[in-house]
């Protein structure tokens, strides 16, 4: 998973992420006490791959974090939102 992009944003920002297999992946973002602010799931394909995220579906502004995980892969980076 890549740093997401731009970093740190106020409007939308995207996250690109390359998979070694085609897989269901659930994308979390959570502020950071660990509660969940934002679910976003999806079967994507190997290979490169991207989710955007907007600022406005967050309902916190500053560091979260975002992990990407399936059943085998996981991985988590740091965000920060300015609104």
């Amino acid at each position: 998973m890549y740093q997401n992009e731009p970093n740190p944003f106020n409007g939308q920002t995207m996250i690109g992420f390359r998979l070694p297999e085609d897989d269901f992946f659930v994308l979390r973002i959570h502020d950071t006490s660990g509660k969940v602010l934002k679910e976003q799931r999806g079967y994507f394909e190997a290979g490169y791959n991207q989710m955007w995220v907007h600022a406005a579906d967050l309902p916190a502004s500053g560091v979260l974090y975002y992990t990407l995980s399936s059943g085998t892969h996981a991985a988590t980076r740091k965000m920060v939102v300015i609104k």
